[in-house]
């Protein structure tokens, strides 16, 4: 390119006819921008990384961008199946499956039924002694804390009605079975209440009261009629 620039400013120096000097100078232009494309092509070829090669540091970002997607495919799909776990729990919620109120329930009947029936067959059992004329074995009842008393009935006969729920959040007042057994417990209360007077009809009325009301919990909380405990 430079022995070309000197010739060409000697042919300057020469004197031609006007339209040879015009095609030696468009020669000239078209060496010169020639030199010039092929001096920045061959400065640009030893910063041209190869298109096929993948450098460590692009491999490693690659890596580490396929590591975080799928890092989020996963959260996204623990979240998902996190989220199906919760709607399945809420469902047997609020249907009083196995996951809270059947297991509940079943696991209530299994300590609260042998001590609700021994009790309330300890209170059936005061019918005769009280048609007899006698409140002995009535006070007796009252008195004691074993199972089979009033005490121990009181306490385990609550339990199990609170235990016939759909929902954990549900308030035990609005329970049929506890209002059940609310209204058979005030029954109960007033044959407590009644042998203060030391007059057995006046008890023994109260406690056909507290009979009719202990058919009403009974049937609440899935146990037999009173006529049927009688017999067993």
């Amino acid at each position: 390119c430079q022995q070309s620039t000197i010739d060409s400013i000697k042919i300057h120096s020469v004197a031609l006819p006007i339209t040879v000097h015009s095609a030696l100078s468009n020669n000239i232009l078209k060496m010169k921008l020639f030199c010039i494309i092929a001096s920045v092509l061959s400065l640009g070829q030893a910063f041209i990384v190869p298109t096929t090669v993948t450098s460590p540091l692009r491999l490693d970002v690659s890596l580490d961008a396929s590591r975080r997607s799928v890092l989020q495919d996963f959260s996204i799909a623990s979240v998902g199946v996190a989220s199906g776990i919760m709607v399945k729990n809420q469902a047997a919620l609020a249907s009083g499956g196995a996951t809270a109120g059947g297991a509940y329930l079943l696991s209530a009947k299994q300590r609260y039924n042998e001590r609700v029936t021994k009790g309330v067959k300890g209170f059936l059992a005061l019918g005769s002694s009280l048609e007899a004329g006698s409140l002995d074995e009535t006070r007796e009842y009252f008195a004691c804390n074993e199972p089979g008393c009033w005490k121990d009935l009181n306490a385990a006969g609550y339990l199990l009605a609170n235990a016939f729920r759909r929902s954990a959040s549900t308030n035990p007042d609005s329970l049929p079975s506890v209002k059940a057994w609310k209204k058979y417990a005030k029954a109960v209360d007033a044959v407590e209440k009644s042998l203060k007077k030391n007059k057995t009809p006046v008890t023994l009325e109260a406690y056909n009261n507290a009979e009719t009301a202990l058919d009403a919990y009974l049937d609440q909380v899935e146990l037999p009629p009173s006529i049927e405990m009688r017999k067993s």
